[in-house]
């Protein structure tokens, strides 16, 4: 469809003249696979198009055999330009309307799309699921979809993964994922770390594609690893589904090539390529699943269509944005908004403690009856496996195409700089009640990087970013709801198993995330064991000021106040 006077081939035996007589349309309708034709003029212009049912209404009111069909045909059909891509035609194109002829800028017909095209979809068999990765984005959607029916096939190269998999022991923590384990594992769910050939109708990669650290450059060896082991195992016929976060265009350019040449087969042609991010949080995975809007892209139509079906089996709502790279970079989108939402007000935070406002009151009297607002309020920086790797690759892709991505470029920076600013609070508190950060006995309240909802996931946490900062390790004593002794012990640091042990004797008492179970501290009771004059930061606002200020002995920090 390129705008040329250039009639492609499988038009040609829909193509009729308006001068036609009925019962040489009747003939090729019976020879056409579409039961509609599509007529045109001398010049090929479209006229209208004429089905076998508008030929027999013609002979049923009186028609003649050897009427022409111009009286018959239906003179206003659905048609579109060839500018449009084939996923745009598709939204034309139902039970009703089951041919859309594409015509050129001469209103010449080149092409056309059927309905046949998306009801073959149906014909494939999407029954068994591989999901290659099982972390948190992987395990989550397997038991998900295996929960709908879905034999799933769970890979990962790591064995010792695997085998507490194998033992339906959920590898960290995700609300509801041990109830999955217990029912499927071992039955309609299994695992392995090797991928059958030929065994799986979809393919779900769904491995990670973490940030250098130095370079700030995704690497994507997991992923081209996974695609070539996809490849290895695939059928014609098959669906690929891509969850991993990507660079825009990865899929195109990096991941269709290694299947191909992995497989021996034509990506559009002989298996389909779909793009559906991931787009739930950790601690509500399993619950977003089935409630979010899934994000869909194809290489082609049918992959997108294939891919739909899929996700239609676990959430009601499924929007096709079109390509692959359409989807792709929906998901840098999302987290790199994010990401500058929460940086916005970060930065006001150090405002409003030079100018001696309180800038959570302040929020909360900007948000109260306002609908057009919801800002969140400041927190000690921005953390976890997404909102601090997805607006690096998205300044990847700005860089690529020669524009600076200065606003994501700053609002990452200020999200980095949190836990910096909370050790100048510690340090700057300490300093007041004459103790030094070297030697002060800390106790830090919450680990994962985030509490609410909760996980055991500490990857990127600015709570550990913080606690690295600190001299010495030896004086620190920790406590997560949700992470284990031995999880504490891993970052090097000692342990409690409540906060009442935690705050005795304590020179410094610093909460860093937001898990619910804080509100329920008797601030009161366990401040004064603390080896008082002793620091209490709260970088998430638990706690009224007021209150811990009231408490002898005790001097407050906080995030945004005074």
């Amino acid at each position: 469809m390129n705008g040329k006077n250039v009639i492609e081939k499988d038009v040609q035996d829909l193509l009729i003249s308006s001068t036609t007589i009925l019962l040489e349309a009747l003939k090729q309708l019976e020879e056409t696979r579409e039961r509609i034709l599509i007529c045109v003029d001398q010049d090929q212009r479209l006229l209208g198009v004429i089905s076998d049912g508008d030929v027999r209404r013609a002979l049923i009111q009186g028609a003649e055999l050897n009427d022409p069909i111009d009286r018959w045909m239906q003179k206003d059909p659905v048609f579109v330009n060839d500018q449009c891509k084939v996923e745009e035609v598709m939204r034309f194109v139902s039970d009703r309307i089951r041919v859309v002829p594409i015509v050129n800028e001469q209103h010449r017909v080149v092409k056309y799309h059927s309905f046949k095209e998306k009801k073959g979809l149906t014909d494939s068999q999407l029954e068994t699921v591989a999901v290659v990765g099982m972390g948190y984005v992987g395990l989550t959607l397997a038991v998900s979809l295996v929960d709908v029916g879905f034999k799933v096939i769970g890979f990962d190269v790591n064995k010792t993964l695997l085998e507490s998999l194998n033992r339906s022991e959920a590898p960290f923590y995700e609300k509801g994922l041990q109830k999955y384990l217990d029912l499927f594992a071992g039955r309609n769910l299994t695992f392995t770390n090797v991928l059958p050939e030929h065994q799986a109708d979809v393919y779900m990669i769904a491995v990670g594609t973490p940030v250098d650290k130095t370079t700030k450059k995704p690497n994507l060896d997991h992923l081209l690893a996974a695609a070539a082991s996809v490849g290895q195992s695939l059928k014609t016929g098959d669906l690929v589904v891509l969850r991993s976060t990507v660079p825009v265009g990865c899929t195109r350019k990096n991941v269709i090539p290694i299947l191909e040449a992995k497989s021996g087969l034509s990506a559009g042609k002989d298996f389909y390529v779909a793009f559906a991010p991931e787009r739930t949080i950790e601690g509500k995975a399993l619950q977003e699943l089935r409630v979010n809007p899934q994000i869909i892209g194809g290489y082609e139509s049918k992959a997108a269509e294939l891919a739909a079906r899929l996700f239609n089996y676990i959430t009601k709502s499924v929007i096709n944005v079109g390509s692959l790279e359409a989807a792709e970079i929906c998901k840098l989108i999302d987290n790199s908004y994010r990401d500058h939402k929460f940086a916005f007000v970060n930065q006001l935070a150090g405002l409003c403690e030079q100018m001696d406002l309180d800038l959570n009151q302040l929020i909360e009297a900007l948000n109260h009856g306002y609908s057009r607002n919801f800002i969140p309020r400041p927190s000690p920086g921005v953390g976890g496996p997404c909102l601090s790797k997805d607006p690096y690759i998205l300044m990847n892709v700005f860089e690529e195409y020669g524009i600076d991505p200065v606003v994501i470029k700053s609002a990452r920076a200020v999200n980095e700089s949190g836990p910096e600013g909370v050790y100048k609070t510690l340090n700057r508190l300490l300093k007041k009640i004459d103790k030094k950060i070297e030697t002060a006995r800390l106790f830090l309240i919450g680990f994962a990087f985030k509490g609410f909802p909760e996980t055991s996931d500490t990857r990127d946490s600015t709570s550990v970013a913080f606690l690295n900062m600190l001299p010495n390790k030896s004086n620190v004593k920790g406590f997560d709801p949700v992470l284990s002794s031995g999880e504490i012990k891993n970052l090097g640091i000692q342990p409690v198993s409540s906060f009442a042990e935690g705050f005795k004797q304590a020179d410094a008492v610093v909460i860093l995330n937001n898990h619910p179970s804080y509100q329920d501290i008797n601030i009161f009771q366990l401040c004064p064991t603390m080896r008082t004059p002793a620091a209490f930061i709260d970088t998430w606002h638990i706690f009224d000021p007021l209150d811990i200020k009231r408490i002898k002995g005790i001097v407050y920090g906080g995030i945004g106040n005074v």
